[in-house]
């Protein structure tokens, strides 16, 4: 549902020429649906959203990409690959809400009771996908982008600090702990 209403949302203002002629109007655009998109996701394994990715740093490399794309005379250029760059660095030491408390046990504990910290730690590869070929089907280029984006997150690891249960006599004995998680997903 949530890459449907991202390309809904990118659509609805695809034949406005007034609108998708400004680079800002555009950046700002994608990068807004970007990040609405993946807060209605979760990593793969315990369920946790992302808090706050970087959308501004993002958001700055869409209209670089956008102005390098209006400039370049060449036929090679990868607006999705230059797109991408703005997409990883969002992710780059990304806070992750500290809610659910996983229920995977971090590794020697029996239990976790809280998550101290939740950080993305490798912000993902962004795949070599090749651009459309020049035309003014909107949907094309979208599609192709989701479909990038969705690779990616496959890629977007992190690290769980928790405050877990360790086995002990007569009762369990709190300690820090650690999960490591890998893949992020954003329902189709």
């Amino acid at each position: 549902m949530s890459w449907s209403i991202f390309k809904a949302n990118i659509l609805r203002y695809a034949n406005r020429p007034e609108l998708i002629d400004d680079i800002d109007f555009v950046a700002s655009l994608y990068a807004n649906e970007y990040d609405s998109a993946v807060k209605r996701g979760t990593d793969s394994i315990n369920l946790i959203g992302i808090q706050s990715g970087n959308k501004s740093i993002m958001e700055n490399l869409f209209k670089l990409a956008l102005t390098q794309g209006r400039l370049s005379s060449s036929s090679s250029f990868n607006l999705i690959g230059e797109f991408g760059k703005g997409v990883v660095a969002y992710w780059a030491g990304a806070p992750m809400k500290p809610f659910p408390i996983p229920l995977i046990p971090a590794p020697g504990s029996i239990q976790n009771i809280a998550v101290t910290n939740n950080t993305v730690i490798n912000p993902g590869s962004w795949p070599s996908i090749p651009s459309p070929p020049p035309n003014n089907n909107a949907s094309l280029f979208v599609d192709m982008f989701v479909n990038a984006a969705t690779l990616h997150l496959l890629s977007v690891s992190g690290l769980i600090s928790t405050t877990s249960l360790y086995p002990g006599a007569p009762t369990p004995i709190p300690g820090p702990g650690v999960i490591v998680w890998t893949g992020y997903s954003v329902i189709g």
